[in-house]
């Protein structure tokens, strides 16, 4: 068969491909129908996908409007001719699709309004099975050809290739994903480690300093002190006694518990991890300790025992209900229950409700706000159908907060807002296997987690108002049961649950469900007797299932019950609940009839060892960590583990309403922006992993920092199901990194100062140095009298000139060095006129005015030397600057203002132009007159020391005008 030379390049280049080439799925399926399209010259091409008897639409391309287009899905059921003839043909290729019987089902529902008249499809096969077609579509008749066809089917066994490769490596990275997840939650979970080598501590981990609350410094001062001394008082001989006896006897490694005090004297709970490490003399030398923080751990030991406490209370006030040989009415057994589970529960509110009709009607209520039982009230189902449902459909619905559950959100407004109520734990309560009622256990104010005992303390008190309405309805029907047998088998026989009814220790009858229930024939289950029923129980249960059953006959006991596995037709055992009936004969220790009333738990109780497994299993590893953990569904927080909580202070409820929103305005202002992009960028490229640092505000109003380590779990449209982070507090270790880089900072300022100083000394004295070299040259070149004593002038000026510049050089180190630096109370108008009397001279040449108008009592806390030199160094300039057309005039003032005084010096000398040196002004050696004796190092000693004092100086000139400067010392 030969191919075009556009197919067959079409086709090299797909074989030339690999894998790599395509980013996804969809990307090789889009290059997969374009290049058929090119191939073959159609209008339009498409890859559909085939499973659970429906073909989808993955991918197709139109070529007359250049795009991709989606079509509905097409169901086997509605064109079974087309599907019949995928799975028995290598390729359908119709010319005509009008005239085919392949087509005539789908012709007017997909090829008409698509305007198709010809099609070839190929269908995709997958490890033998049908997984997909090809559909090549043509708006013109077309006759396929054995070169196209071919071309096609080439095309298609490509794809399948690279299609069985990306589900290889989508199950692939989905295995990677697990283990990415396992290995995160892992290594975010961290002990503390210290090392102590011969009695001296070399090591502490930042999470063990973390956990003490203590910098290493610290630490190692209270270990010098006394290496047991953060240990607590009580503690301190038992844990000498374990670490030097293991030494004697020359153990490697030990494990002990101990209290120790934290830095902000609170004591925590700690199990060390010893591991000691001899010299070849056995002298003891290394310890090294792994600290683990168990203080939650004791505490749920305490809490344990708080719970042993409860039940053994819960166990006692069942065991008096269930013993109660005291026959009550039905409604006075209601009355003591709903005493009972207020006493072993501490509700708020507890009350006992039966469904009749469209009503949920309260036939018992006790209020301990009220402390008596109140009317009773009535709700309408229909207004309730969530919680009515959810109660109906689970053995009990425990609700820790009746604001944040979706079943119980139709009674918040009109039942627990109005009465306080904030956790709810209901029961249902059947009779003969029907939702008859519900027990309402309802607690008040705080937030309340009900433990599993609790769950089955309300268990086992809806059971016996089970009982108690079976025993009511055992009554009334032992009434009727002379009168009319046929009544009961009838009820027995429509129930879901088994009865058998045993008289004088025989099977008298068994119902069909019985029957069915157990799986054995009625024929062969009625002639089986007590003991051979016995027979059938698991061997772990039938001693516990004989001693209730004898020990409530012989205590003439009514109703009882018990659970147990039964051994099934197939071999295996499925528990069972088994509510027993006994009716005792008048005057005599037997029992007339014996009604064993069974029920399939087999489901039930799976799912309660999931769950107890499961439960255990999250609990274990969010509660003994330090390091908080919080979940996000939905953009709310839906759990938090105690150490969340502890790490800001807030409680649980408190997060637990929080939204995304919420969260991200208790982050510092400094960083929200930072945060939401990193957080909010990382989710829309689906990210698994996200990790941020930043402030967190605490509930005392202080910012901590924290850093947060989040794994997300996408759906398959890329939208997040859950968002879990674990959460650090990281504040410590910020403000270590702060004060290194302000440190840093100084360092590179004074290196930076040291390097233009360099430079000044290398450039100046250099210059002046090579300048008296020269002269000394010409002088001794020349004999001339009058030369040389031109030559000397010259040199004697150079002279002087290297003398300013090293003048001012000291000066400037001693600025930047801060040697200068002794601060005095100084009268500002006394320094001035001090400053005056060194230029007297200067003053009297130049013929300048000096006008002073500062207050007598103005003083400044400064350092004499630098006022000194700001004052000498302004008032110099302003002489020597002076304008040519005029004397020099120099008005200084100074005001006291709030918190800083402010020193005026203005002169009428030449002015700068601040248009051109603006920014130069006070850089060292700029100057801007060109006067021969000009230095540039006066404005800026001037700045260093203004600014050295913690002040600023402004300037304000205009050229031929004179100049301003401004002061102000803090």
């Amino acid at each position: 068969m030969h191919f075009s030379t556009k197919q067959f390049e079409i086709l090299l280049s797909l074989y030339k491909s690999s894998f790599s080439n395509f980013a996804s799925l969809e990307k090789l399926q889009e290059t997969i129908v374009k290049s058929i399209v090119k191939g073959l010259g159609v209008k339009r091409v498409g890859i559909w996908s085939f499973e659970d008897d429906v073909l989808h639409c993955e991918k197709l391309f139109d070529a007359n409007e250049n795009d991709f287009k989606v079509e509905d899905d097409l169901f086997k059921e509605d064109f079974p001719i087309y599907f019949d003839a995928l799975q028995k043909y290598l390729a359908i290729a119709i010319d005509n699709v009008a005239v085919s019987p392949y087509t005539s089902e789908i012709l007017f529902s997909y090829f008409v309004p698509n305007d198709i008249k010809s099609m070839l499809d190929i269908p995709i096969w997958t490890k033998g099975l049908l997984s997909g077609v090809l559909c090549c579509e043509h708006v013109e008749i077309k006759e396929w050809s054995e070169q196209e066809i071919s071309f096609v089917r080439s095309i298609v066994d490509i794809y399948s290739l690279f299609f069985e490769e990306f589900k290889k490596r989508q199950i692939e990275k989905k295995l990677i994903e697990n283990q990415d997840r396992f290995k995160f939650i892992s290594e975010n979970i961290s002990d503390g480690i210290y090392i102590v080598e011969d009695d001296k501590l070399v090591f502490t981990s930042k999470r063990y300093l973390e956990m003490i609350g203590m910098t290493e410094e610290e630490k190692l001062n209270f270990h010098n002190r006394d290496m047991f001394y953060l240990v607590h008082p009580e503690d301190v001989e038992k844990v000498k006694g374990i670490i030097y006896s293991a030494i004697e006897k020359k153990k490697l490694s030990i494990k002990y518990q101990h209290r120790c005090r934290r830095k902000d004297g609170s004591y925590m709970w700690r199990e060390d991890i010893m591991n000691i490490h001899y010299d070849s003399t056995g002298r003891a030398f290394r310890a090294v300790t792994i600290a683990r923080d168990i203080s939650q751990e004791k505490e749920l030991e305490i809490e344990l025992e708080k719970n042993k406490k409860i039940s053994d209370l819960q166990n006692k006030l069942l065991l008096n209900l269930y013993s109660s040989h005291i026959e009550l009415p039905f409604e006075e057994r209601v009355r003591n229950v709903i005493g009972i589970s207020v006493e072993g529960l501490r509700l708020g509110r507890s009350s006992y409700w039966e469904i009749k009709k469209k009503r949920l009607v309260c036939k018992s209520l006790f209020d301990c706000v009220e402390n008596k039982f109140l009317d009773v009230e009535t709700l309408d189902i229909r207004s309730i159908p969530k919680y009515i449902n959810t109660v109906n459909s689970q053995l009990a619905l425990v609700v820790d907060d009746v604001y944040s559950n979706d079943s119980t959100s139709e009674l918040i407004d009109s039942y627990f807002k109005p009465l306080g109520i904030t956790d709810t734990l209901d029961v249902p309560i059947r009779a003969n296997g029907k939702f008859f009622g519900v027990l309402c256990c309802e607690h008040r104010d705080d937030p309340r987690v009900w433990s599993e005992n609790d769950i089955s303390f309300a268990r086992a008190l809806a059971d016996y108002l089970s009982l108690a309405i079976e025993e009511e309805k055992r009554k009334k029907a032992e009434r009727k049961l002379s009168e009319n047998q046929k009544k009961l088998e009838f009820i027995s026989e429509h129930t879901s649950d088994g009865i058998m009814t045993l008289e004088k220790g025989h099977i008298t009858y068994v119902s069909p469900a019985f029957s069915k229930l157990s799986g054995y024939k009625l024929d062969f289950v009625n002639k089986l007797t007590v003991d051979e029923l016995f027979s059938y129980i698991h061997p772990e249960d039938v001693d516990e299932v004989r001693r209730i059953v004898y020990d409530n006959l012989d205590k003439r006991k009514s109703q009882f019950r018990y659970e147990y596995r039964f051994l099934g037709t197939d071999g295996d055992y499925y528990w069972r609940e088994d509510y027993i009936n006994v009716i005792y004969r008048q005057n005599s220790d037997d029992y007339s009839k014996y009604i064993i009333t069974s029920r399939d738990i087999d489901q039930r109780k799976k799912i309660e060892e999931q769950l107890l497994e499961s439960t255990k299993q999250l609990k274990l590893i969010t509660e003994n960590t330090s390091d908080g953990v919080a979940v996000i569904e939905d953009g709310k927080l839906t759990y938090v583990s105690p150490s969340f909580s502890d790490l800001l202070g807030y409680n649980k409820e408190t997060y637990t309403k929080m939204t995304m929103q919420d969260i991200f305005a208790c982050m510092h202002l400094d960083d929200v922006e930072r945060v939401t992009q990193t957080v909010y960028g990382a989710l829309a490229r689906q990210e698994k992993e996200i990790k941020y640092e930043h402030r967190f505000r605490g509930v005392d109003g202080t910012y901590h920092w924290r850093e947060d380590s989040a794994n997300v779990i996408y759906d398959e449209n890329g939208k997040y199901t859950k968002y879990i982070v674990i959460t650090r507090d990281i504040t410590e270790r910020k403000e270590s990194e702060n004060e290194k880089n302000r440190l840093y900072k100084i360092t590179q300022t004074q290196n930076e100062k040291l390097i233009n100083f360099t430079h000044i000394v290398s450039h100046d004295i250099r210059s002046h140095t090579s300048n008296l070299s020269m002269i000394l040259d010409l002088y001794d070149d020349t004999n001339n009298l009058e030369e040389q004593r031109e030559y000397f002038k010259m040199l004697k000026q150079s002279t002087n000139k290297l003398s300013d510049t090293i003048f001012f050089l000291n000066e400037t180190v001693a600025v930047q060095s801060g040697i200068k630096n002794e601060k005095a109370i100084l009268n500002l108008k006394e320094e001035i006129e001090k400053a005056l009397v060194g230029i007297n001279a200067v003053i009297r040449t130049n013929e300048a005015q000096i006008n002073i108008a500062v207050d007598d009592a103005i003083e400044i806390i400064t350092t004499q030397s630098y006022l000194e030199s700001i004052i000498f160094n302004l008032l110099t300039n302003a002489i020597k600057y002076k304008s040519p057309q005029r004397n020099p005039v120099v008005n200084i003032s100074a005001v006291k203002e709030v918190g800083e005084i402010k020193m005026i010096i203005e002169d009428n000398g030449r002015g700068i132009d601040l248009d051109k040196y603006k920014d130069k002004v006070f850089g060292m050696y700029k100057t801007f007159h060109g006067n021969p004796d000009a230095v540039g190092l006066g404005l800026f000693m001037v700045k260093n020391h203004i600014e050295s004092l913690g002040g600023k100086i402004e300037v304000e000139s205009q050229v031929d005008k004179g100049t301003k400067f401004t002061l102000h010392f803090t």
